[in-house]
């Protein structure tokens, strides 16, 4: 890959050499990787033609600027109330279904990963725990008299 900009930039340097006329060296360098010659181009001094370039009307009446007809013109359609109507309804199908409706639908999603339902359940738990005279938390988690453990080896 660099042995192929290195090649380009080289032809690009002795084109530019040759384009504001100055005296370009004739070097050539080839390439063992990938079997590139830049060599300096064999006409020097003279540039391509450029083309003629010929006016020619349109030959398609269908380009006109609907602008010029209709200045409000929205894009949607030439007839200026059918495209007042188009803009109305993307505007409201946008705005009013898409903005307002669609908000209201996020607002309105389950609880999400049950974070609600967990604090609910918490209070449900303390309040219960406080009028049974029972401590609001434990330090452990699980009762040790029903916890097996294996019989110690000496």
């Amino acid at each position: 890959m660099a042995v192929g900009l290195l090649g380009l930039w080289a032809r690009r340097l002795l084109a530019a050499t040759a384009m504001r006329g100055l005296p370009a060296v004739h070097v050539r360098w080839e390439s063992t990787a990938s079997r590139t010659v830049v060599a300096p181009p064999a006409i020097t001094g003279k540039r391509p033609r450029e083309p003629t370039i010929r006016w020619q009307e349109d030959p398609d009446p269908e380009d006109e600027n609907l602008y010029e007809k209709n200045p409000d013109s929205h894009g949607y359609d030439k007839n200026p109330v059918v495209d007042l109507w188009n803009m109305r309804v993307v505007f409201f199908f946008g705005f009013s279904i898409v903005l307002v409706l669609g908000s209201t639908f996020v607002a309105y999603l389950p609880d999400y990963r049950m974070r609600e339902w967990a604090r609910r359940e918490a209070e449900r738990l303390v309040k219960y725990r406080e009028a049974n005279g029972l401590p609001i938390m434990e330090s452990n988690c699980f009762d040790p008299g029903k916890i097996q453990l294996p019989e110690e080896e000496d």
